[in-house]
């Protein structure tokens, strides 16, 4: 789930790293460091002791504060950090609670609601917390809106619907698990929201209408009623986007996304989700995108992310692969790429259709 810290990255240190010259007698756990890895939806807190030892973490809500306790860990000399590119924590302070009972504390102090999750790295004596934006914390910019319709069909499609019926035809309609379905692709960003800057400086705002434009077609050949909330460089609200997707009864929402992170070395594919319904869409989705493009399976994560958390329908966001490593982020500017990704999903959508209706 994490990438170790290495140099290269702008996951950086906090400008500092604690070296405890002494503790008290019986300490037998000394924190060594923290790193911080700030991400798209989400921030890595990376804490390097002598021994795996998982905190007590308590939400203080006035000020809004997480409270990590270590037992059994010794803080010999305080310190406060700011955490500069984090968009959910400002400031992280150490310092030793109480040395009866010895308890090590870590505060960060947040800056917008978060839900969060820590684990103990077994043979890294590290323990990471993840922390992750919460419910309800995504503005609203009005813009002038465009009316959302379906792909224009292609003249290759137009000709196959005019081709008289074969046995062909016949043969192939009771594997149309997709005839019918009504599908919201949604590519993220777009006008004056470039999303990330890439490999090249391609911005993500077109890669994600190019890849979204190709998974258009591939699934209204599918059989499925496609609607694109953009097709232009133009940005919609996420409100209007959801309340969209929620009025005209969509099966399914497909958010369409590259990933970046001040990491180079970072790769791999990631799909989220948030309700519960959603997950098996997720897996299908993933499964069929990571075994086309063969990056790094990252996984499929729960996210609080506005589109997915507020659609009453099955609903994910894609992320394919980095833009911003070299390699990743060159793939992504080949158009036989994009159309790789774009009939992945597509195949992990129709896998989704039909394991439900076995």
């Amino acid at each position: 789930m994490v990438e170790p810290a290495t140099k290269v990255a702008v996951k950086f240190i906090l400008g500092f790293v604690l070296f405890l010259l002494s503790s008290p007698v019986g300490a037998e756990v000394k924190l060594q460091g923290i790193e911080v890895e700030p991400h798209k939806y989400y921030d890595n807190f990376i804490i390097k002791l002598d021994q795996e030892v998982l905190p007590k973490i308590t939400l203080i809500k006035d000020p809004p504060r997480l409270i990590l306790d270590f037992k059994g860990v010794t803080i010999e000399k305080p310190l406060i950090s700011i955490v500069k590119k984090s968009k959910r924590v400002g400031l992280i302070r150490a310092g030793q609670f109480s040395k009866k009972p010895l308890i090590g504390r870590v505060v960060l102090e947040l800056k917008r609601p978060v839900k969060w999750e820590a684990a103990a790295l077994y043979g890294r004596q590290q323990v990471m917390l993840e922390v992750a934006d919460g419910a309800g914390d995504f503005p609203a910019v009005a813009v002038k809106t465009e009316p959302v319709k379906p792909p224009i069909q292609s003249k290759k499609t137009t000709k196959i619907a005019k081709t008289p019926v074969s046995v062909e035809v016949v043969a192939e309609k009771p594997v149309q698990v997709l005839k019918n379905k009504v599908i919201v692709i949604d590519p993220g960003h777009g006008g004056d929201d470039p999303g990330a800057t890439g490999y090249n400086n391609v911005l993500e705002k077109n890669i994600n209408l190019k890849t979204a434009l190709y998974l258009a077609k591939y699934l209204k050949e599918k059989g499925a009623n496609v609607f694109l909330t953009r097709q232009t460089d133009i940005k919609k609200n996420l409100p209007d986007i959801v309340s969209f997707a929620n009025r005209i009864g969509a099966d399914i929402y497909l958010g369409v996304h590259y990933n970046s992170l001040d990491n180079p070395r970072i790769t791999g594919t990631e799909t989220y989700y948030y309700h519960e319904h959603s997950r098996a869409l997720a897996d299908a989705v993933h499964r069929s995108l990571v075994l086309g493009i063969r990056r790094k399976d990252r996984g499929v994560r729960q996210a609080m992310l506005y589109t997915i958390h507020h659609t009453n329908m099955p609903a994910i966001l894609l992320e394919p692969v980095y833009m911003t490593g070299d390699q990743e982020g060159a793939l992504i500017l080949s158009p036989s790429f994009q159309k790789e990704v774009a009939r992945d999903i597509a195949q992990g959508v129709e896998n989704y259709f039909r394991n439900k209706r076995s």
